[in-house]
């Protein structure tokens, strides 16, 4: 059982740094230690009661690597703080951005380019692409490749947006993001995701429940 001092602490630690986003328990590429993304007042902290040597140099780099996962940005003079670059708090998308800056190689390259991932259930490709429609940005997702019900796959996609992100459904084929602005970076994030939803649900409940035992029982692990 953790001692009063230990709850004591990781109460101070999130009345300081606000709500927490995600809590990762274990880093796979820094010696195992738990690191976790707050908000405070649109701003959003990447904090970890790790002291090991070398844990700032990483909360720096997983704080660059999220903002090309994400349509945020650094906050200019810190090394583990980001703001998002509009009103719109999309908390599941942040969540998906931070697990993956964590979890995935820091040494993999990441994607750019043009907005495409391969379909999980068939050999389609699915591709998005954006444009100004009607005063509002609007995302359009189409596939590459053959494949019976392709346009089932398609509306499952956008249902996958919709979901995680909570944009609007433009057309069978259609999206937006709830304030209709343009956001790239998180449609490129979520795209790998929203083609499998069930698959995702069961990563996202187990990382919950990871991350409710850290923060109620066990406190940041501290290696």
């Amino acid at each position: 059982m953790p001692s009063l001092a230990q709850h004591s602490r990781v109460t101070e630690q999130i009345r300081k740094l606000g709500s927490c986003i995600e809590l990762v328990s274990i880093d796979p590429h820094f010696h195992d230690v738990s690191i976790g993304l707050f908000i405070k007042n649109g701003v959003l902290t990447i904090s970890t009661y790790s002291t090991i040597d070398g844990v700032a140099a990483r909360i720096e780099q997983i704080r660059d690597r999220c903002t090309k996962l994400g349509d945020v940005k650094a906050v200019e003079g810190t090394t583990d703080q980001l703001q998002l670059t509009s009103d719109l708090f999309l908390e599941r998308a942040l969540r998906f951005m931070f697990i993956a800056a964590v979890e995935k190689d820091p040494a993999a390259e990441l994607p750019s380019g043009r907005i495409t991932a391969p379909d999980t259930k068939t050999k389609l490709t699915f591709v998005v692409e954006g444009a100004e429609e009607d005063g509002q940005y609007v995302y359009t997702i189409s596939t590459e490749g053959e494949a019976e019900r392709a346009e089932m796959r398609v509306r499952a996609a956008v249902g996958g947006f919709v979901r995680y992100s909570n944009c609007v459904r433009v057309d069978k084929n259609k999206f937006s993001f709830p304030d209709g602005n343009r956001y790239d970076n998180f449609a490129r994030l979520i795209l790998p995701l929203a083609r499998n939803v069930s698959a995702v649900e069961a990563q996202l409940e187990q990382s919950e429940l990871a991350g409710q035992m850290n923060t109620q029982t066990l406190g940041f692990a501290q290696s």
